[in-house]
């Protein structure tokens, strides 16, 4: 494929304008081309380009195919090696809530007892050593680094020391007598044979390991006045881990919200008014009101990232109105433009 690039195109321009014409013609070797010069990009310290092209993309499709793309690049092991070396991040959202509005850690106290988790239920698959940091740390941490740094800790060679990358823990304020969602990542390295499943295969089955690893968090990181339910997801490598972790947190953060809001309702006066606008520029509006007690009136704002659509919000939002037994609620695309989605049809 003949990349046409216009005349002096900066890095983030030259991915923009690779990944939207193989979003027309996919093929192995247009993929290839653009694994070329996201690596090269990297190599040349331009990483902060192409983080610019995962999140904040001129299309959603050439955004996806960035993602997916960089984290191909950041994952790539030596098939000449013996073993291979994956640095993991895994997504945890905690829900807390405190009596009183304290400051929770995030500093694990007892790793092994997680990783004897792990090892017991197969979440290795054929790992012969790994270890996971002893904190949960954050968005904006892992974010930070650089991308050529994140590389080159992913690699394995034998002749070598492992790059290290440090992790540090991002502690939560939690509030007076409100359940809150917070997103906090998870960091570990495993060594499998080349040959063997990755761990990022290893793990998917997530039923099997889930809610024995929130067991032990929750645990870990609960105190007498803050109750900790640590949910967790998948490990993955970092740009999918930042990308379904932002997902999750603000998925539960409205899930939390409607759920307390629509039974303070039913508890006063029964089914409250649901509208969802939007046409509110960078989030999709969710409205709680009543024609029977104007004193209720709750409102989230479910943000809505530069690499993602409104209908994608819509469609979660939708889902979950249906599982709770909403019945109708108003919709508006637009000014001017309103109408009334039937849940039961």
């Amino acid at each position: 494929m003949n990349s046409k690039q216009p005349p002096h195109a900066s890095p983030y321009e030259q991915l923009m304008t690779l990944s939207n014409e193989i979003g027309l013609a996919a093929s192995s070797n247009c993929t290839d081309s653009l694994k070329q010069l996201v690596d090269a990009l990297i190599d040349a310290g331009q990483g902060d380009a192409v983080k610019q092209a995962c999140w904040h993309p001129n299309t959603i499709s050439s955004g996806q195919l960035v993602r997916r793309t960089t984290d191909s690049i950041l994952t790539v092991n030596n098939d000449a090696r013996l073993f291979r070396l994956d640095l993991f991040v895994m997504p945890v959202i905690l829900v807390v809530g405190a009596q009183k509005t304290n400051i929770l850690s995030t500093v694990l106290n007892d790793v092994k007892a997680l990783e004897g988790v792990f090892e017991s239920l197969g979440v290795l698959g054929h790992c012969k050593n790994f270890g996971l940091a002893n904190c949960l740390t954050d968005y904006e941490a892992l974010n930070q680094f650089p991308l050529e740094s994140w590389r080159l800790a992913s690699q394995y060679d034998e002749s070598k020391n492992v790059t290290m990358l440090d992790f540090p823990e991002d502690p939560i304020e939690s509030s007076s007598g409100t359940e809150t969602a917070h997103l906090r990542f998870l960091c570990g390295v495993a060594l499998s044979p080349i040959s063997a499943p990755s761990i990022f295969e290893a793990s998917g089955d997530i039923g099997r390991w889930g809610m024995k690893f929130a067991e032990t968090v929750s645990a870990q990181l609960s105190r007498a006045d803050c109750s900790v339910l640590a949910l967790p997801r998948p490990p993955r490598p970092l740009i999918k881990s930042l990308e379904e972790g932002y997902w999750a947190v603000r998925e539960i953060g409205f899930q939390l919200f409607l759920s307390n809001a629509l039974n303070n309702a039913r508890l006063k006066f029964g089914e409250p008014d649901v509208s969802i606008d939007l046409s509110a520029g960078g989030k999709v509006l969710t409205r709680l009101s009543s024609l029977f007690d104007d004193s209720f009136d709750r409102t989230y704002g479910f943000p809505v990232a530069p690499y993602e659509s409104h209908d994608q919000i819509l469609a979660n939002i939708d889902e979950f109105l249906r599982e709770i037994g909403i019945q109708r609620y108003h919709l508006k695309v637009a000014e001017g433009e309103e109408q009334i989605v039937n849940c039961e049809a």
